[in-house]
């Protein structure tokens, strides 16, 4: 392992590449901290930036957008008790009430430390996991691919959205726009209606600049006359105390083993396991009855554990080629893009490229503790002031600068346009848009190792279920509905059970899109 992250680290430590990090987790930051935007955006806008990089450089480029994102969400949490993200909800619970007293300096270095820790502890694990898992997928075949397919789709689809039927009816949609275009096999084109421009497909990162970036410009120009105002008083002491950070180390270490966890659970995300944190650590506390009032315990539970879902979603993305949520959907999304098939292969054909993503994440991780420590808390202060008037069209003139530069076509113009709509439309009816990205990036490998597996046993499904590892998917599958159905029952009976504030004005359970 020390030799494979040697090769990694050849890639990362070079001066272009690290300036470029930090740019990177930089650009992250500013995306987090600014409510409304999220590092969902942050990596569609500039996945197209990457395409001239080296892939290893790329991808490491996007995983600090990565994390820069999910940290900077607490800096608006902790000053306006606005998250910048919804994972960063939590953390307004304790981090605007200590700021109101007087302590924003306090409030954000532990918030910064925490993030750190929590990042830092969950990107170890996944260096030390990912090969292992890796390893046992190797020996998957068509059959298998095909269900873990499947059983990705059905998590992810049940996990979001205001009901298992429309996450399925969404990912569903996403499997039927993947067959546009050329048979994966054949090469014969199929469901374009005649038009020229749907020969090709329907190009990945076109339609979700379609469904989440314009969708979401559209959807904030509500609210477009809202601006974001910040006190200009002095930021208290920002040095962090051992007796303090010593304090919290098992607050800290729970956390982050609850945040790893749930961010290996596809749809999971950052907003269950700050919530999720925040409770056990309130419930190990001796003053449990100052949770709420600034207290740091609060803080330092939902930023760890928030910051430690990212190293967790990366095992199933890297491993398994099944995003752990929708910023890894799109990093997934850029493997595709670059011409690298994800899933176990890639730690016996792009080893290299392997370690250098994770050592990317952790000199990005770095980065990020820096860089707010120093430059972001001077920096937000301008950055929060920038009213969505301004905002929004600038989001949208990048989003139709990148659109074209893809493959410098019109087409895909319009085909931007006409997800943005369909986007649009699924967003104010209840149907999640993570689902549909999936299927669209599954689609034709589902198809493809369906097909392959069908040809080589003459149209028998026996295999699916007489294989060991085919078998132990479909139970996989069937039990995820059926815990999914479980505690949607049990959300129903008792809605006490989560938070007002982790919910939208529907009632819905907020995700880490935004």
């Amino acid at each position: 392992m020390f030799s494979n992250m040697m090769l990694g680290a050849e890639i990362i430590f070079q001066l272009p590449v690290l300036l470029m990090l930090l740019v990177g987790t930089f650009l992250g930051l500013i995306f987090g901290a600014i409510p409304g935007l999220t590092a969902t955006l942050a990596l569609i806008l500039l996945l197209p930036v990457t395409f001239g990089m080296e892939p290893a450089v790329g991808m490491a480029v996007l995983g600090a957008l990565y994390i820069g994102g999910v940290s900077g969400g607490k800096i608006p949490a902790i000053l306006l008790n606005m998250p910048g993200t919804p994972s960063s909800i939590a953390t307004t619970f304790d981090g605007y009430p200590l700021c109101q007293q007087g302590y924003p300096g306090k409030a954000l270095t532990y918030a910064i430390a925490s993030s750190f820790t929590g990042g830092m502890l969950s990107l170890i694990a996944l260096i030390l996991l990912a090969p292992s898992l890796a390893f046992v997928t190797l020996r998957f075949q068509s059959y298998e691919y095909f269900l873990l397919g499947v059983f990705g789709l059905t998590i992810v689809s049940s996990t979001t959205g205001k009901s298992i039927i429309y996450g399925l009816v969404s990912g569903t949609l996403g499997l039927m726009i993947a067959t546009i275009g050329g048979d994966p096999l054949s090469g014969v084109t199929r469901f374009t209606f005649g038009t020229r421009a749907l020969r090709g497909g329907v190009e990945l990162l076109v339609a979700m600049i379609g469904l989440f970036v314009m969708t979401e410009v559209f959807a904030q120009c509500a609210d477009v006359d809202k601006k974001y105002s910040f006190f200009s008083a002095k930021l208290d002491s920002m040095k962090l105390e051992i007796k303090v950070l010593l304090s919290q180390a098992k607050n800290a270490i729970r956390s982050s083993l609850i945040g790893l966890g749930l961010g290996m659970l596809p749809g999971a995300g950052g907003t269950i396991a700050s919530f999720i944190a925040y409770d056990q650590a309130k419930k190990a506390s001796k003053t449990p009855e100052k949770f709420g009032t600034g207290i740091l315990d609060g803080i330092v539970a939902a930023e760890t554990s928030n910051n430690a879902v990212s190293g967790g979603a990366y095992i199933p993305t890297i491993t398994l080629g099944i995003p752990g949520n929708t910023v890894t959907a799109v990093i997934l999304a850029g493997l595709i893009t670059h011409g690298i098939s994800p899933g176990p292969s890639l730690f016996r054909n792009e080893v290299q490229l392997v370690y250098a993503i994770f050592m990317g994440l952790l000199v990005s991780n770095v980065f990020m503790f820096i860089l707010q420590h120093t430059v972001m808390i001077r920096f937000f202060k301008w950055a929060l002031r920038i009213p969505k008037t301004i905002l929004l069209p600038i989001i949208m003139l990048m989003s139709i600068a990148g659109t074209y530069n893809i493959r410098y076509s019109i087409n895909d113009l319009w085909v931007m346009v006409i997800f943005t709509v369909l986007g649009y439309l699924l967003l104010n009816t209840g149907f999640p848009l993570t689902p549909m990205i999936l299927g669209l990036i599954l689609g034709p490998i589902m198809e493809r190792s369906l097909r392959t597996a069908m040809m080589a046993t003459g149209g028998s499904v026996l295999p699916f279920f007489t294989r060991p590892f085919s078998l132990a998917l479909v139970i996989l599958t069937i039990a995820s509905l059926g815990l999914t159905f479980f505690f949607k029952r049990i959300e129903k009976k008792r809605p006490d059970l989560i938070p007002d504030a982790a919910r939208d004005e529907e009632g819905n359970l907020l995700s880490d899109e935004g």
